[in-house]
């Protein structure tokens, strides 16, 4: 009997040791003011110095893992910054449980603890993807091309990656508010149905203005209560995290409006017009400032993910801010001094790179959607291509400590090449131009839009070299003599052709307005000293790849 009395007793001192850390903390003796507590642990161990917020507030946990906020619950949940090495747990998807949904009224104290796990994180990969739109319409078959072009490709980057810790990010436009209630496909079944295809990472989401409820009412609570049902599945609209020796921030820069317009069309379960503003409000600028002030070493690369970029074209091709009310500007004062900082963002449809004027610390990568033209071309042409001829894809973030390696991933066809770039020969590019009425419509219609039948066009060839960023190279040579290489803002010619040359058909109304979505500012052009000498183009990036092509002339155009 004693024998056995002290197997129980052993036993139960293992229990006891194992037992997870909130356990132990019965009861967390806080002021009745302190209406969000928990504790944050990993295993049987109290974590410090977690930083917890509830989208207003920030606090640290204390020695016993413990926080307090004094909060109004303002933004209805409570999250925590992951810390170096740790990651919080998966709910059993594909999201991670860094955050929590308030149950109660703002005078109501509520207890949220967080778990984390042990990761070794030190090199990491992240994929940036953007503007999905799943919305499951069957004239445009967006979950078909997802499962068949970009779900491969994800699967690849991650076997790629091996055994280091991956993670993705959507930003923004993850589903397509107009066919919330037409297909059936919202915002809380995106989750599952990533889960279904074996997404094989966790996935963080990013606010865009396609994740509002568009049967929210337009008053002054239409920004809040859009994002209601984004926020009961993917968690605040901003918050932080740190992986590796990074900081990652992602932002909310869609005010929502959904006013009542004139005429507007009418589509089920949609009450307005889905209108919003770009930019990032006071309170969420207050917040980030507060979460930069935690990281104190200025040579901590900095990721901001958002869905509307902070960099953007106008009509003639010139840069531009892409947010308003000062935000913009706001925004890099609070960046400013950090050694490096990424902005990945998406929402243009396009893919662009660029470099702060005044602070080049600061790059931005404006994303693509990687359903290319709203999912539409790859049944229209068989390639998946965005409104700038770009092949629709995502860039691969690979970080190593503080050294980055950023890779761009096609889903252009099944099985296609990863080349970042696509050749025209302008010879035959002409010929398709002269006998495509469309086209010819279209460049009357837009009469800034290039005419590529133009004799001035003659024995060019053109690149549009998607992947481009500061520090690439492109060189074109003939017969093995380089060729004077060139960055022009020119029309893409598939994108001409498929993407916009269609709606020419039904268009009669003459515009002298330049159609920026045609127009690549990643288009590069040489010319040839002859019309059918064999070119070689080398295209290398900062990241050490190369890609070369042998362009063998006359070239023939992507499609019939």
């Amino acid at each position: 009997m004693k024998k056995f009395l002290s197997l129980v007793a052993l036993l139960a001192v293992v229990l006891t040791a194992n037992a997870a850390y909130p356990d132990k903390i019965k009861r967390i003796k806080a002021p009745k003011s302190a209406t969000l507590v928990g504790v944050v642990y990993c295993g049987d161990l109290p974590m410090s110095g977690v930083v917890v917020s509830d989208g207003e507030q920030t606090t640290i946990t204390d020695a016993q893992g413990i926080y307090r906020l004094k909060s109004k619950k303002p933004c209805s949940t409570v999250f925590i910054s992951t810390p170096y090495g740790f990651r919080a747990v998966s709910n059993g998807d594909v999201r991670l449980n860094y955050w929590r949904h308030v149950q109660y009224e703002p005078k109501v104290q509520e207890r949220h603890d967080f778990e984390l796990e042990r990761v070794s994180d030190s090199k990491f990969s992240l994929l940036m993807l953007s503007d999905t739109h799943f919305c499951n319409n069957p004239k445009i078959e967006d979950l078909r091309h997802f499962e068949q072009l970009v779900m491969p490709a994800v699967k690849s980057a991650a076997e790629e990656s091996g055994d280091i810790p991956s993670y993705a990010f959507i930003l923004g436009d993850i589903t397509w508010d107009r066919f919330w209630y037409e297909t059936g496909f919202d915002i809380e079944r995106v989750p599952s149905y990533l889960k279904e295809q074996g997404f094989p990472m966790p996935v963080f989401g990013v606010m865009g203005n396609h994740d509002n409820d568009p049967s929210t009412i337009p008053d002054a609570a239409a920004d809040f209560n859009g994002a209601k049902r984004y926020r009961k599945v993917f968690g605040p609209t901003y918050y932080s995290m740190n992986v590796g020796r990074t900081h990652i921030v992602v932002l909310d820069n869609i005010v929502y409006k959904n006013e009542v317009k004139p005429n507007q069309k009418q589509h089920e379960g949609v009450v307005g017009s889905r209108n919003y503003d770009l930019c990032i409000d006071d309170v969420q600028l207050a917040w980030l400032e507060r979460d930069l002030s935690y990281i104190t070493n200025k040579t901590t690369p900095i990721i901001v993910c958002m869905h509307a970029p902070l960099h953007t074209y106008d009509g003639e091709g010139r840069v531009i801010s892409g947010l308003t009310k000062g935000s913009d500007k706001r925004l890099v004062e609070l960046l400013k001094d950090f050694k490096q900082v990424r902005i990945f963002s998406g929402h243009s449809h396009r893919t662009s790179s660029f470099v702060h004027e005044q602070y080049p610390n600061i790059v931005e990568y404006n994303i693509t959607s990687v359903g290319g033209d709203l999912w539409k071309t790859p049944n229209k042409c068989g390639m998946n291509i965005g409104e700038d001829g770009g092949a629709a894809g995502f860039r691969k973030v690979v970080f190593d400590g503080d050294k980055c390696l950023n890779l761009w991933c096609n889903t252009e066809v099944v099985g296609g090449s990863n080349i970042p770039f696509r050749a025209y020969d302008m010879n035959v590019v002409s010929g398709i131009y002269k006998d495509d009425e469309l086209l010819q419509k279209l460049c009357t219609l837009q009469r800034k839009q290039k005419d590529y039948s133009d004799a001035a066009y003659a024995d060019y060839v053109y690149v549009n070299c998607w992947a481009w960023e500061q520090g690439c190279s492109l060189t074109i040579s003939e017969n093995g003599t380089p060729l004077t290489v060139e960055r022009v803002k020119d029309s893409d010619p598939l994108a001409a052709k498929v993407v916009f040359a269609p709606a020419a058909k039904t268009t009669k109304k003459e515009s002298s307005k330049t159609n920026r979505l045609s127009v690549s500012a990643n288009m590069f052009r040489a010319k040839c000293t002859t019309s059918d000498a064999t070119l070689t183009i080398t295209f290398s990036t900062p990241s050490g790849e190369m890609f070369t092509q042998e362009l063998v002339r006359p070239v023939a155009f992507p499609v019939e």
